[in-house]
């Protein structure tokens, strides 16, 4: 999922800046507009997060809240990438966004320690 969203926000970037950053009335808004099949892409990350809790993978909360956590600090990244303020090639920044997802991860999976140095 997030190398699909990365070809396209790194491969469109005035669309996807456009489409993250331009004020809307008819945008969706959290937490209403991001439930079931209200927003395709973001539905995807949540059916996951969802089985996740389901199969005891993920700590149990409210799925559209992990879900944003996940898509937003990858959508950060990339404002953040888009307007120069990290300075990597496009490989090492697709690295960076897999790490920083998997940190994301290991603090919400069942088998993490909160506050671990490791």
């Amino acid at each position: 999922m997030q190398a699909d969203f990365l070809d396209f926000a790194l491969g469109a970037p005035h669309l996807y800046t456009f489409l993250m950053t331009e004020r809307r009335e008819y945008s969706r808004r959290f937490p209403d507009g991001y439930h079931d099949g209200a927003a395709p892409a973001f539905s995807e990350v949540l059916t996951a997060v969802r089985e996740g809790m389901r199969i005891g993978h993920l700590r149990e909360g409210d799925p559209i809240e992990v879900a944003l956590a996940f898509t937003a600090q990858t959508q950060g990244l990339v404002l953040l990438y888009l307007a120069g303020r990290i300075g990597l090639g496009e490989p090492e920044f697709r690295e960076l966004c897999a790490r920083s997802t998997g940190r994301v991860f290991d603090g919400i999976t069942t088998g993490s320690t909160t506050g671990s140095t490791t």
